[in-house]
């Protein structure tokens, strides 16, 4: 089938190169882990938002990278991972066949009693063997670095301010995040936890009752077997069980009578009748856009951040007299929306390992394609000037085709004539469809090997 002789060669001959690649683009994938913050990210992502021109040319890209898997799909996978591959996959290929045949050293392989079928195999063999423990090391590489930075597979990664309030109330930081109650009820606790998060003492107290308003939800749905966001959408699933309904009270430190009482306030305010909520709703965007205009900022991107009326006397009043709503609640409803945003940082380092194995499963099937064409046109072709610019230009031609199809709409067929496309590391993070195209990348790669090898067994040679 392949010979162990030959692969021992080849492996001698090109695991310098190997190394090389592998080292840069596995530390690489160590940085983008290690230097992740969710905030800082999100500051990028508003920092582009006034930037109209920018923000239309990337597009959705820049809501995908509010997670860890996110930004390694956008940037690692969707970029650097592929470059330093592709590069790497032309290099070898080309090295394998065609350049041995150009210098001679094939005519001295061939002279042994080796087939020549074996030695192709032997050589199709190394290829698909170095791209899949390049991306092996990676995955490794990655997953420790999850653990190390973020302990995002097993462990607990605690918040600057359960940090700081643990310190305060001195006890540890499991306990302070298993009830953050202990920080709500401790005022010095509260104002150690809220200068943590670099937020206001009111704003960071509403984070804490979402909080432990969401850890409620947890504990029900795991009650019911329910998706938690179903019991989010529809909280009165929790009064219909007795036992949900105990288990939510729990983490709230309440009666299941009185939380019960307590989900009867939000049930019914979410209930509202439709021309209440929309009065509600046209009261608050009125005092958005006054606000907006003492801010000389669009409406639009202020309910981005609404956090900035807080920070303006003038915007507030402005606000409170053209929407005609009472400062406690119009206060409210910001706190609210900036605890929904503390929340989604919090999120961001949700990893799941299934969608990291996928993403580099992924780009193993993309380069195990493109290595089929590299090596293909290294078997067909007895100079390695010819087999380069077929092997070589094809590949890049493809990730040219791919960029040019993220910049624009009017350049969007582009991603049409790249075999790139069938790899989307948004699809796999995002629970899009990526299956069919894996499939296709396989039966394709696994095509071209053969095709490849089939050529070279029955072509001449400059022997």
């Amino acid at each position: 089938m392949f010979s162990k002789t030959i692969f021992k060669q080849t492996l001698r001959s090109n695991w310098k190169l190997w190394a090389v690649f592998t080292a840069i683009m596995a530390i690489m994938s160590a940085v983008v882990i290690a230097v992740y913050d969710p905030k800082m990210i999100q500051g990028m992502i508003d920092m582009v938002k006034e930037m109209p021109g920018f923000a239309d040319m990337v597009g959705n890209q820049m809501d995908s990278i509010t997670s860890l898997l996110g930004m390694l799909g956008e940037s690692f996978y969707g970029m650097q991972a592929i470059i330093l591959a592709l590069i790497f996959v032309i290099m070898t290929a080309n090295t394998l066949v065609s350049s041995q045949v150009d210098r001679g050293s094939m005519a001295y392989i061939l002279s042994t009693p080796i087939k020549r079928a074996k030695v192709v195999r032997t050589q199709a063999l190394y290829l698909i063997t170095s791209v899949f423990c390049m991306f092996l090391v990676i995955t490794i590489i990655g997953l420790c670095s999850v653990q190390v930075f973020h302990n995002g597979l097993w462990g607990t990664a605690y918040t600057a301010d359960v940090k700081a309030a643990a310190e305060v109330l001195n006890k540890d930081n499991e306990d302070v995040q298993a009830n953050l109650l202990l920080i709500l009820n401790n005022e010095e606790a509260l104002e150690a936890g809220a200068e943590a998060r670099e937020m206001e003492k009111d704003t960071y107290t509403a984070y804490l009752n979402l909080k432990l308003t969401n850890n409620a939800y947890e504990a029900a749905a795991e009650v019911l077997d329910k998706d938690v966001d179903e019991i989010s959408e529809d909280p009165s699933l929790i009064k219909k069980n007795d036992k949900a309904l105990k288990a939510a009270a729990d983490v709230m430190d309440m009666e299941p009578m009185m939380y019960g009482a307590m989900l009867d306030q939000i049930i019914a305010q979410n209930n509202l009748p439709d021309e209440q909520a929309t009065e509600m709703q046209n009261k608050l965007m009125e005092g958005i856009k006054a606000a907006a205009t003492e801010l000389d900022m669009e409406a639009a991107e202020l309910m981005t951040d609404m956090g900035k009326i807080k920070d303006s006397e003038k915007a507030m009043d402005s606000a409170l007299t053209a929407s005609g709503l009472p400062e406690e609640m119009f206060i409210g409803i910001i706190n609210g929306q900036l605890a929904n945003d503390e929340i989604t940082l919090d999120n961001g380092i949700d990893f799941k390992v299934v969608d990291y194995l996928l993403l580099n499963l992924g780009a193993f099937l993309l380069m195990f394609a493109i290595a089929g064409i590299s090596f293909l046109f290294s078997c067909v072709f007895n100079l390695s000037k010819n087999s380069l610019m077929f092997g070589a230009g094809i590949p890049v031609a493809f990730f040219i085709f791919q960029i040019m199809s993220q910049v624009g709409s009017s350049l969007e067929k582009f991603k049409y004539l790249s075999l790139n496309t069938l790899f989307a590391p948004g699809e796999i993070t995002g629970g899009g469809t990526f299956v069919p195209q894996f499939i296709v990348l396989t039966v394709l790669g696994t095509v071209l090997y053969f095709i490849g090898i089939k050529v070279f067994k029955e072509k001449d040679l400059p022997l």
